[in-house]
């Protein structure tokens, strides 16, 4: 089992210290809540499950709930939570505040996309096709500090008023294909989200509309063939990746996705065991580097800043059996994070975690704990596949006969057990909630 932190044992002792039930605690939160904050509070059911995950340690309250909380027990939050746990709190607002932005967008920008549509002569007209455009690029600008299923729900919302448009048939033939472009990019943006969410069946389908759509409109098809070379990566057919990938990169124009496109061919051809394939395209990578645009935010899904670009390199050098190369790749990450880049929390769990697995391939099993250790209290809801599947890998390596008899090696597995099942605890919650 795993330890339960300092603050969830005193959130759990001052709810008893008072002698309430959960259900009084969560009767008493909505309660303090003020009248805009409580309009926004999912069901008592849900607050409930919420409640006891938190006081089991299982998944830390985020804004604006350590406010109500603290305010519920009479008690400053500094004083519940503690120094260490206050700093990930703090951290967590910049998310908290881009919740905030999408609860904005989700209630309000629906409701005017659709009067701009009534008012114009057609169903659509161009103030509503900025209008969409601009939304689709909110939802992927924040792709990297959403949850994956809350981002997913937003952008299906948006490909739902996009269709209903298409399907309303009176719009002018440019503003179809402006629709279509926006939808491609949504379809594109969805499919990868579904991936991360272990639903790789359903996330080929929206790839390939995406296509689709993209070639109905006439516009490039690079992001729709991103997304399913990526799909088709989780689905272990790297031939059909690494050529999906190259496809992408043929027809992108000179934007940080063409960087990104001969990353992924790379990492596919790596996982396929051409190893001279996966090196040329890396090289090809570099090279769109120096010739892309640089006016890009490097936190989007076609984003591929040097961190995002030496995770792929990292991930070929461990399939090259070269943990030096791949420890040095990490090392490059590191650099750039340093110097400036965005750091994307996915994207430094995976570096960490890869880490985990290079350490390991060298026999140092108390250095793989020591990378992986500050990454195993991630959020379950941020448990993407790319993140999870290097802990798979690790525990595959784990299990080889010179382990044997570890303790390390045993711990270091039941880790891997818990960090993965509380992805699927995670996901019967939001199914539930759903």
């Amino acid at each position: 089992m795993h330890e339960v932190p300092a603050w969830a044992v005193r959130l759990r002792d001052e709810r008893r210290k008072r002698d309430w039930l959960p259900k009084e605690m969560v009767r008493r939160l909505v309660d303090a809540a003020d009248e805009g904050m409580r309009a926004h509070l999912p069901k008592r059911e849900s607050l409930l499950r919420m409640l006891r995950m938190w006081e089991a340690g299982e998944r830390r309250p985020r804004d604006p709930y350590p406010r109500l909380l603290a305010r519920v027990l009479g008690i400053s939050e500094r004083e519940l939570f503690g120094d260490e746990a206050w700093s990930a709190v703090e951290a967590d607002l910049t998310s908290a505040a881009v919740d905030s932005q999408l609860d904005d967008f989700s209630s309000h920008a629906a409701e005017a996309i659709d009067l701009a549509a009534w008012i114009e002569q057609t169903n659509v007209g161009q103030s509503t096709i900025e209008m969409l455009a601009e939304a689709g690029h909110v939802l992927a600008e924040s792709h990297t500090r959403v949850p994956p299923r809350r981002m997913l729900s937003d952008v299906i919302q948006l490909h739902r008023q996009v269709r209903s448009l298409l399907r309303g048939g009176r719009q002018r033939l440019r503003h179809t294909r402006d629709l279509l472009r926006i939808d491609a990019d949504l379809l594109a943006h969805s499919c990868i989200l579904l991936g991360d969410l272990h639903d790789n069946t359903a996330a080929i389908t929206h790839g390939m509309t995406a296509a689709l759509c993209a070639e109905e409109a006439d516009a490039s098809q690079a992001a729709a063939l991103s997304a399913q070379a990526k799909t088709e990566r989780w689905r272990r057919r790297y031939a059909v990746s690494a050529d999906l990938a190259r496809r992408g990169f043929e027809c992108s124009p000179p934007t940080p996705l063409r960087v990104l496109l001969a990353s992924q061919e790379a990492n596919a051809a790596g996982l396929l065991g051409d190893i001279d394939r996966a090196r040329e395209a890396l090289t090809r990578a570099e090279e769109a580097v120096n010739s892309a645009r640089s006016d890009d935010s490097g936190v989007s899904p076609w984003s591929c800043p040097r961190p995002r670009q030496a995770l792929y390199a990292f991930s070929v050098a461990l399939q090259a059996g070269d943990p030096e190369e791949a420890l040095q790749a990490a090392r490059t990450a590191e650099a750039a994070w340093a110097s400036g880049d965005p750091w994307v929390y996915g994207t430094w769990a995976q570096i960490r975690f890869g880490a985990g697995n290079a350490y390991v391939m060298m026999g140092d099993l108390h250095g793989a704990a020591d990378q992986i250790a500050p990454v195993m209290s991630m959020p379950p809801e941020l448990r993407m596949a790319t993140v999870t599947n290097y802990l798979v890998e690790m525990d595959a390596r784990l299990r080889d006969q010179c382990f044997h008899g570890s303790d390390i090696a045993s711990d270091l597995r039941e880790q891997i057990r818990e960090f993965n099942s509380a992805v699927l605890s995670a996901d019967q919650v939001a199914e539930e909630d759903g």
